[in-house]
């Protein structure tokens, strides 16, 4: 027996419902990885710029200690 075209309406119906519903999950989903992707990006930003002031650091302490072996091996 065939489906009236009042219960293929219906049945459209509930399978459009049922993917708005997925959909919705999936752009909840979608917004909160994006969230999370901004919040590591940040993240990576500042350790990025700890990684360049402690490089700084790092390099200004061997210059110190290449001009001090210098200076008592010259002096």
């Amino acid at each position: 027996m065939s489906k009236s075209a009042d219960e293929l309406v219906l049945e459209l119906r509930e399978q459009i419902s049922q993917l708005q519903k997925r959909l919705a999950v999936a752009q909840d989903d979608l917004v909160a990885a994006a969230h999370e992707a901004g919040a590591a990006y940040g993240q990576i930003e500042r350790l990025k710029a700890k990684l360049i002031a402690l490089t700084a650091d790092r390099d200004a302490w061997r210059e110190q200690a290449e001009r001090s072996w210098w200076r008592r091996l010259t002096g």
